[in-house]
């Protein structure tokens, strides 16, 4: 595979490299365990997904995704120093990975809007952003978003096929 340069991170893969980072800094798992997709729920292929995301150059996701990464840290109820190390934790690594967050609003995408109502807000607004810098989306929604992207000529990458087997 030709090394990924540029790309726009969905929140399933951006959840699960933050869970990753959170449970391997500290030696532990947790609440949020359960938030881990096949295959990120083996130890190995954390190391490695989070090697390989830390090899791309530019990392670009949106505003949206974090807040649905705050909605999913919620609903596995981590709290007091659990859910402040791991903020902490997050911060740390987006930080490091220069993570670049966007707003893309919704009159940024009125010329996709015939994707509403089928992939929503948050997912049309990747496929903009992917579109608007010309670079590949990571995602695990084979069903819809990788679809999609795909429709749309979008070189859209899933995780499960990003990890080779241990």
């Amino acid at each position: 595979m030709t090394p990924i340069r540029k790309a726009v991170i969905d929140t399933g893969p951006l959840l699960s490299a933050l869970v990753s980072n959170y449970q391997i800094r500290y030696a532990r798992r947790s609440a949020l365990d359960s938030l881990l997709r096949e295959p990120l729920r083996i130890r190995d292929h954390q190391e490695q997904f989070l090697r390989l995301l830390a090899a791309i150059p530019e990392k670009l996701t949106t505003s949206h995704v974090i807040a649905e990464i705050q909605g999913h840290v919620n609903a596995a109820k981590l709290y007091g120093d659990d859910l402040l190390n791991f903020w902490q934790s997050s911060i740390d690594l987006l930080m490091q990975w220069k993570l670049d967050e966007r707003l893309i609003r919704l009159l940024d995408i009125v010329s996709r809007q015939e994707m509403l109502p089928d992939i929503g807000i948050v997912d049309t607004g990747l496929i903009e952003l992917a579109a608007r810098n010309n670079c590949a989306l990571i995602t695990e929604d084979e069903r819809t978003l990788a679809r999609r992207a795909w429709t749309e000529q979008i070189d859209c990458y899933l995780v499960k096929g990003l990890i080779p087997p241990v």
